[in-house]
C-alpha cells in the first residue's frame, strides 16, 4: 500500500455533514439571539432613536 492510498470506507460523511450543518445552525441562532440582544440594549434602533 503506497502513501497515496486511503481506506476511506470506514469514515461516515453523511453524520458528519449532519453534524456541521447542526453546528453552524447553532451558531447562527446564537448570533441572532445576541443581535436582538443588543436591539433591546440600544436606544436607537435602526437610526429612529427612542424618546
Amino acid at each position: 500500500m503506497s502513501e497515496l492510498d486511503f481506506d476511506l470506507d470506514h469514515l461516515d460523511f453523511d453524520t458528519a455533514e449532519q453534524n456541521v450543518q447542526q453546528q453552524q445552525e447553532e451558531i447562527t441562532r446564537a448570533a441572532a439571539a445576541e443581535a436582538l440582544q443588543q436591539n433591546e440594549d440600544d436606544d436607537c434602533i435602526g437610526g429612529a432613536c427612542k424618546i
